[in-house]
């Protein structure tokens, strides 16, 4: 897991490459890149709103993303 003051630069330098760091190859990065190429303050603006996101979660305690059933996971 990379740091968030790392995160924070990366994030300034780069927009997609931290919502790619913290989520992987999913909506949000590509979400992300749209954003960056349709101008890059968006792109910057849904990166921050992504990282605040995922440490409310952290901090609250919530995963951020769950394994599907059928995945290693027994349903309950």
């Amino acid at each position: 897991m990379v740091g968030d003051c790392c995160l924070i630069v990366i994030i300034l330098l780069l927009p997609p490459l931290g919502v790619f760091l913290m989520r992987g190859c999913g909506p949000d990065f590509w979400i992300n890149v749209i954003l960056t190429v349709l101008g890059y303050i968006p792109g910057h603006v849904h990166a921050f709103y992504v990282l605040v996101k995922e440490r409310d979660e952290r901090r609250l305690g919530r995963p951020g993303r769950q394994a599907p059933v059928g995945y290693g996971t027994v349903p309950s």
